[in-house]
């Protein structure tokens, strides 16, 4: 027994090296804010890299931020365990790219924030902790 717990954990943690990129942690401490308006409702996700997911607990919608694109867009695919994880198709996942008032507006992004604007054209502001 004890050698199967050990050797499922080296999988797990094989498995998260490997596809670190694909797989988005809840930051339950990360901040969501739109038009500087806290958003209580909203879910912040992050991978190894500090890309970002955002996910609207009203409406079930997302917006995923990238450090190689910076173009803020809503993922084609994209499997989520609620509240907890969510893992996209790809290390560099397809996204449709977010329109409307926003249209094709780049994101910022550091390593402590990330700025966009959102379809509606709501200034959006996460802070990551």
């Amino acid at each position: 027994m004890k050698k199967i717990l050990i050797v499922g954990a080296l999988l797990l943690a094989l498995f998260a090296a490997v596809f670190r990129q694909r797989i988005f942690l809840r930051d339950p401490l990360g901040k969501v804010q739109r038009n500087g308006v806290a958003q209580n409702g909203a879910r912040l996700y992050i991978n190894y890299s500090n890309d970002v997911l955002v996910e609207d607990s009203m409406s079930h919608e997302f917006v995923l931020v990238q450090g190689w694109s910076t173009l803020p867009g809503v993922p084609q695919h994209l499997f989520c365990f609620t509240g907890l994880m969510c893992w996209t198709d790809a290390d560099r996942a397809t996204v449709f790219p977010l329109e409307g008032v926003g249209g094709r507006t780049r994101a910022v992004m550091s390593a402590k924030e990330v700025t966009f604007v959102d379809a509606s054209g709501a200034a959006a502001r996460v802070e990551l902790r």
